[in-house]
């Protein structure tokens, strides 16, 4: 299997220039920051690393749109990320998906839309992405725990509940076809 590995993000210093794409330590596939040092600028992005061709091939993310790539998940014809294009909405964020190789992007769920979810994380399987949606709350209901919802590969069908309205669906891990393994609570 090829590991995905993430570029992160550096909270905004007395320095940066008001809102804007941020810039941050990268974080290598296996966690450990990567990058010169810090106070310089840092990639921001979403790469797959090829274990047997030892190469990073970034995903195309427009590093002048968008605000923070979140978690990826490959597949063995994709790679789907969520990813954050919009700083001055309440929080949504969309979901994009390309070859391994970087070509074909295309958006599985637009950040901005009616319904537009709160993508926190992510897992798939060649047949469905299952997104964790947290929204933003003020109070504690049944609404305000973490939800999953699955979407086609290519968007189609908009993105499905997954999961209960109680709980706290978080830690979803994908299995095959539309099956997705995940606790109930703390994981």
């Amino acid at each position: 299997m090829t590991p995905v590995s993430f570029s992160g993000l550096r909270p905004l210093g007395p320095d940066d220039e008001g809102p804007g794409p941020l810039k941050g330590p990268g974080l290598s596939h296996v966690g450990r920051p990567a990058g010169p040092s810090v106070g310089r600028a840092w990639p921001l992005g979403v790469e797959v690393f090829g274990t047997a061709t030892k190469k990073t091939t970034p995903m195309p993310v427009d590093k002048n749109t968008t605000y923070g790539p979140g978690q990826a998940s490959l597949t063995d014809d994709g790679v789907t990320w969520v990813e954050d294009a919009d700083g001055t909405d309440t929080g949504q964020a969309g979901v994009t998906r390309a070859a391994p190789d970087g070509s074909g992007p295309a958006i599985v769920l637009p950040q901005v839309r009616a319904g537009a979810l709160y993508a926190r994380g992510l897992t798939a399987s060649d047949d469905a992405v299952t997104v964790l949606s947290l929204p933003p709350a003020i109070g504690w209901d049944n609404a305000t725990p973490p939800k999953l919802h699955q979407v086609a590969p290519d968007g189609n069908g908009g993105a499905q509940r997954a999961s209960c309205n109680r709980g706290d669906q978080v830690c979803a891990s994908a299995v095959t076809g539309t099956r997705v393994l995940r606790p109930d609570g703390k994981c």
